[in-house]
């Protein structure tokens, strides 16, 4: 007769129960943070959304991120660094490349103040960061709700 490490079956249906609430515990606990990560602004995508895609969401989003870096284009022109200052320019670097800002350099500076270099802050842009690198204010304003809180 082999020796059963459970003294009756009743004690192996408490070890089910206990991996069921447990793995019930990490999904609400996943949920949570989810719910977390959302609220700051983080959104993560679920296996459904990652399996499932349309089949023009590439084209789709290479549209709008052209339209997103022409209208950049339009509302930031990129001027000379030394244009910006009236004496000499002040030893400064991309904050993104983190090469130094030479005088001859074609910049952008945000409605934020921050300066980068034009192409490192489109390479920026083509990857879909809408906000400034440093301080994450948006590079173009976003546009106001069409219907105002009654409150």
């Amino acid at each position: 007769m082999a020796i059963s490490s459970y003294p009756n079956p009743a004690d192996a249906g408490v070890l089910c129960i206990i991996l069921a609430n447990t793995a019930i515990s990490i999904s609400i606990f996943k949920e949570i943070v989810c719910s977390i990560l959302h609220v700051i602004g983080i959104h993560i995508k679920s296996w459904q959304e990652l399996l499932v895609e349309p089949s023009d969401s590439s084209e789709y989003c290479a549209r709008r991120s052209e339209w997103y870096m022409e209208e950049f284009r339009s509302r930031t022109p990129a001027i000379r660094y030394d244009s910006i200052f009236l004496a000499d320019c002040p030893k400064q670097e991309c904050s993104i490349c983190l090469t130094a800002l030479e005088p001859t350099s074609e910049v952008n500076r945000l409605s934020c103040g921050h300066i980068f270099h034009k192409l490192c802050l489109e390479k920026w842009l083509k990857y879909w960061n809408a906000t400034c690198p440093l301080c994450r204010n948006y590079l173009i304003p976003q546009e106001m709700e069409e219907y105002d809180c009654p409150m």
